[in-house]
């Protein structure tokens, strides 16, 4: 018992180790209540702030899943007009990105909220014409997690990570929400499992049946980002 609790440890993330990972040129807290930001993530940072260049209006951000706050508060630090919501389900991890957004000096930028996606009452409340949703959802397979490296799996929160059956649940249930809702995003930017490609652009075109629904790869080829435009004229 004792070697296997030694292996363990071995393998903690040097990130929960040290506190503290670099994403878009800054430095974030993390703790094990919090997933560990990754590079390919700064490619929804980099999204976002195309969008806001090419259409400079005060669209406002819903991050979804906003975990440490890395995405949300690099934008916030890069796109200064900007008004963004943070949204997670876990009163922890908004705790980790509150501490974060004062950190980088954007707190009063930024409003936190525990929400399960678009569930809580401020949100469903909300008919912004002119938004932005962008989000890093869970979306490894469930049955998958286990074949995870064990400094993934052991360590790291399995609520950021499991993503259903299929990998693809949470964000479905997010589709569903946006098409029952008042809220009219005209980007909606989400990291996807490499093995998503075709079945979130048929995910995408099924809710959102007139919109530009796009796939970008990340340094390494892989399927990565999802992109879906709505009514930009």
């Amino acid at each position: 018992m004792k070697s296997d609790q030694s292996s363990k440890l071995f393998n903690k993330p040097k990130q929960y180790i040290k506190g503290w990972v670099e994403f878009y040129k800054l430095k974030f807290k993390v703790t094990p209540d919090v997933l560990i930001p990754r590079p390919e993530t700064e490619l929804l940072v980099d999204e976002v702030l195309d969008f806001y260049t090419l259409y400079p209006k005060p669209y406002t951000l819903i991050d979804i899943g906003t975990g440490t706050g890395n995405i949300t508060i690099s934008i916030a630090k890069n796109a200064p007009n900007v008004k963004i919501i943070g949204t997670d389900i876990s009163e922890k991890a908004l705790k980790v990105a509150g501490q974060n957004a004062k950190l980088h000096g954007v707190e009063d930028k930024i409003e936190f909220m525990q929400s399960n996606l678009l569930d809580c009452r401020a949100l469903r409340a909300r008919n912004d014409k002119d938004m932005v949703i962008v989000t890093n959802l869970p979306y490894i397979p469930t049955q998958r997690i286990f074949y995870l490296d064990s400094s993934v799996k052991d360590f790291e929160p399995h609520i950021a990570l499991d993503g259903g059956e299929d990998g693809f649940d949470l964000y479905r249930k997010l589709f569903q929400q946006i098409s029952k809702l008042k809220l009219k995003p005209k980007l909606i930017v989400g990291e996807i499992d490499y093995t998503h490609g075709e079945l979130a652009v048929s995910e995408a075109q099924k809710y959102f049946p007139k919109s530009k629904v796009e796939i970008k790869t990340d340094l390494a080829q892989k399927q990565r980002i999802l992109i879906i435009r709505q009514n930009m004229v």
